[in-house]
């Protein structure tokens, strides 16, 4: 069927921004009439135009009779724009494929009754395989609605006994490339990713997502916890400003002079607090936050039950040693009711690697 090539293209399109638009959603849309694409468009950062209204910008002739194919509800409020569902009437545009409810208040089904009562038909009946995408698409954009929070992602790589590395700190690598390259994945999906200061000394990261190696513009924030100031410019995320933007968190005695403009150092009081960080990445729009770090901060998140989702990567190899560092540290439990728990989301066999992917309950 036709309208599964254009479905999975409005995702797709929805896909290329995601990570880049926060906290707009993601949203991908296709215009089609006579079974042909007639006019594409994303999200754009605020004050561009939303998705729908970039595809009718796009668009060229008359669009009575067309199709509009969208990955979220269009929206029926005026904000920057006007409204999307003012735009999609005026087009001439006669129907509207969209699987997904927007929940923002001000939306929430609103913007699919304006449609219907302007005579548009609205169709909603997606396969399972595109619903599924749309629900990743907005996973985290849902949650910040519900939870006034981000939603916080950890991702962990280690061997089958729990190690992140060999006692002496080795740790490149453990799993193989294309693990490596499904976390560039998981990374796209991030507006933020999170890294303590150490794991900054041990691997000298980039920390940000590389499709193909070409760097693709996500996240929109890298974020180093550092107290005690210990970033300079013998790091890549220090010195090369064309691998994103910085957060730099320390403490407030930390100075630095001619600080790179890609850089914004925010000074704490005291040593850093994770919550203050939640909250001042919540303040920057940001809906979804990914965890890449050793086990201390990583095993604080945990003991703040603040992590809603895990990425387990697991290599089928064998460090031991009770001083190779672990995945999880921090203080943990004591009782095992206390243990946090996972609704296994899915397991995928990455040559011979195992990526577990679960929900905290």
């Amino acid at each position: 069927m036709y309208e599964n090539k254009f479905q999975q293209r409005a995702i797709d399109l929805a896909k290329e921004c995601i990570g880049k638009v926060s906290p707009r959603p993601a949203v991908g849309a296709v215009i089609v009439l006579n079974n042909k694409i007639i006019g594409e468009g994303k999200t754009n950062i605020s004050p561009g135009s939303h998705a729908e209204i970039e595809a009718i910008k796009n668009t060229k002739g008359n669009l009575n009779g067309a199709i509009l194919y969208c990955t979220l509800e269009p929206h029926n409020f005026k904000s920057k724009d006007i409204p999307c569902t003012e735009q999609i009437i005026k087009s001439g545009i006669s129907e509207v494929s969209c699987p997904t409810i927007d929940l923002n208040p001000k939306v929430n089904g609103q913007g699919f009754n304006d449609l219907k009562k302007a005579g548009l038909k609205i169709v909603r009946n997606w396969d399972d395989c595109k619903i599924k995408q749309c629900d990743e698409l907005y996973e985290a954009y849902n949650f910040k609605i519900i939870n006034n929070r981000p939603f916080i992602s950890v991702k962990l790589a280690m061997t089958l006994d729990g190690k992140i590395a060999t006692k002496t700190n080795e740790s490149k690598w453990i799993t193989n490339e294309e693990s490596r390259d499904r976390v560039h994945e998981i990374r796209g999906f991030s507006d933020a990713i999170i890294t303590g200061i150490n794991s900054v000394i041990h691997d000298n990261p980039k920390l940000n997502s590389r499709i193909n190696k070409s760097y693709i513009g996500n996240p929109k924030y890298r974020v180093i916890l550092d107290n005690y100031g210990k970033l300079d410019e013998n790091f890549q995320i220090y010195s090369n400003q064309k691998l994103g933007k910085v957060i730099w968190f320390t403490m407030i005695n930390v100075s630095r002079k001619n600080l790179p403009n890609h850089i914004t150092q925010i000074k704490s009081i005291e040593k850093i607090k994770i919550n203050d960080v939640i909250k001042e990445l919540n303040k920057l729009g940001c809906n979804s936050i990914l965890v890449e770090s050793g086990g201390t901060l990583v095993g604080s998140f945990f003991d703040k039950k603040i992590v809603d989702k895990v990425y387990a990567f697991i290599a089928p190899t064998i460090f031991g040693g009770k001083d190779a560092p672990s995945a999880v540290e921090g203080e943990g439990i004591i009782r095992i009711k206390d243990r946090i728990n996972l609704t296994i989301t899915s397991i995928e066999d990455i040559n011979e690697d195992i990526l577990i992917i679960g929900r905290t309950k």
